[in-house]
């Protein structure tokens, strides 16, 4: 306005100078004309200047609008990233190839009153490939309105993600990032997220959206710390690694099922059990003792009742357990098996308070009513009350245990030599044949088939395949597993490929655009 007002002063002076000049000679036309002049002028510079500013307002209004579309484009993001933390440890180059077979990771419990598998809990919660997500934010864009169907919808705005690239923890350009470089909790690492919004007042539909023409746009890039985490998902009753072989569709698990995906998997899950999607891995096998330790004991097959440890059996270390505010030394007894095979009515019993580890070497074969029993029970030799879970022995008063049902760890170190669909090495149970304790088995099929009155599996078991038909799985409508573990701390095992912490952003710019 300054200048108009400049030019409206300098045209009035001008008329001015004319009507001095003019007075003597009286003419008044040109006095006139000079005035309708300056009239026009400055009605035409107002007009322009107000069209100016309405045009300037409605840039800086359309400015605003796009950032809060970034804005909420980097929330969408941050929390997808957070839901599955392990696509934020790769480059946005990487990203389509890494969610192409992963699912939405998380938790999804059965808050129903009957039973239902894998695949029913994690698509009535919203579960889908992660690829649908990327392809979403990578090439297609979202929309500020999830799901539009209206023109005006469109017109709200959408954003895309523009860049994705890894830093390490000071912020320098890598290719990748290595959680086991620092301790727990600690930052090693960086995702620096790029985001570009737009809006289209005339979009009508999505093709119409990240266009050029009559659209605003802005570039947001923030920076979002990758934390080294520990394991945040529930334990579980049993984890399956690689179901390569579709489940029973009977069997009942009364337990939470870790799996990475619902392929092949359909055993039912009580009611009140959860399903976790996660990438975790298997945590590696705990490292037996050196077989020329005297104090770990080969068994070789075992097809006969047996109690572990044996009268003269050494304990090879000891485990502190602490439980309501008093500290426990359980003996532990490790033992090399290579088969147990058990018929008529034959039961391997652990004495309770006692930590019996298993490290087998080959096969499982138990039917019928036979147990390798870890329970809270009264002999002679023993006292377990089962309410404390205290255990005490007349021979050795001063020295009392704890009764857990992790006190029986069986480990199996079978290699499966024949590929993915493989049912060897293999832990079967068949009628009414039971397990009390922990089974971590990462290279076996395990299943139970026609439990009986019993559950087959009580504690939790870990494995690669479960209920394989064809070696010692049926389609039984029994419960085939009942978790009784719940702890991790309990099994001393971490986990491997614990997806990241994502971080809160720490760095904020608008860039570009």
């Amino acid at each position: 306005m300054k200048n108009s007002k400049e030019e409206l002063l300098n045209l009035w002076l001008w008329v001015n100078k004319i009507h001095k000049n003019n007075q003597e000679k009286g003419n008044t036309l040109i006095v006139a004309i000079g005035i309708g002049l300056v009239l026009i002028i400055a009605t035409s510079l107002t007009l322009f200047n107000s069209s100016k500013d309405k045009t300037n307002v409605q840039a800086g209004e359309f400015s605003k609008k796009t950032m809060a579309v970034a804005e909420l484009g980097v929330t969408r993001v941050h929390n997808f990233l957070a839901k599955n933390s392990k696509l934020a440890e790769y480059s946005l180059a990487d990203w389509e190839d890494q969610a192409g077979t992963m699912q939405l990771e998380g938790t999804f419990t059965n808050t129903s009153s009957t039973n239902s598998t894998c695949s029913s809990l994690t698509s009535g919660a919203g579960g889908t490939t992660v690829s649908t997500t990327v392809g979403k934010f990578q090439t297609d864009g979202d929309t500020v309105v999830e799901s539009p169907t209206s023109a005006s919808d469109f017109r709200q705005g959408a954003f895309k993600v523009l860049d994705y690239q890894l830093a390490d923890a000071n912020l320098n350009p890598v290719s990748s990032v290595d959680a086991n470089s620092v301790a727990v909790g600690q930052i090693y690492g960086h995702g620096i997220l790029t985001i570009e919004s737009q809006i289209n007042p005339g979009a009508n539909s999505a093709s119409d959206l990240f266009t050029s023409t009559n659209s605003s746009q802005s570039n947001v890039q923030v920076t979002i710390p990758l934390r080294r985490a520990t394991v945040s998902t529930p334990f579980p009753g049993v984890w399956i690694s690689d179901q390569q072989i579709g489940s029973p569709t009977n069997s009942i698990i009364d337990a939470t099922l870790l799996v990475p995906d619902c392929d092949n998997m359909g055993l039912n899950i009580a009611p009140g059990n959860d399903v976790i999607i996660s990438s975790m891995g298997f945590p590696p096998l705990p490292t037996p003792p050196a077989d020329t330790n005297s104090k770990y004991y080969n068994l070789g097959n075992i097809t006969d009742s047996i109690t572990l440890p044996r009268s003269g059996d050494q304990h090879i270390e000891t485990q502190a357990i602490t439980q309501n505010g008093t500290t426990y030394n359980v003996k532990v007894y490790k033992y090399k098996v290579d088969n147990i095979n058990l018929n008529g009515g034959e039961k391997i019993k652990i004495v309770p308070g006692r930590k019996v580890v298993i490290n087998l070497y080959g096969n499982i074969d138990i039917g019928g009513s036979q147990v390798i029993d870890n329970s809270c029970t009264t002999t002679t030799d023993y006292i377990c009350d089962p309410v404390t879970k205290i255990v005490t022995y007349p021979s050795d008063l001063l020295n009392p245990s704890i009764f857990r049902r992790e006190n029986l760890n069986i480990f199996g170190y079978g290699v499966n030599t024949g590929g993915p669909t493989s049912q060897e090495p293999h832990i079967c149970l068949a009628g009414g044949a039971e397990v009390f304790g922990f089974v971590f088995a990462p290279d076996y099929a395990v299943g139970a088939a026609g439990t009986g009155a019993g559950n087959g599996f009580t504690g939790a078991v870990w494995a690669r395949m479960f209920n394989p038909p064809s070696t010692c799985g049926s389609n039984t409508g029994q419960v085939v597993v009942v978790q009784d573990i719940t702890d991790w701390d309990a099994i001393g095992l971490v986990p491997t490929n614990i997806p990241p912490q994502i971080g809160s952003i720490t760095q904020w710019q608008r860039i570009g655009g």
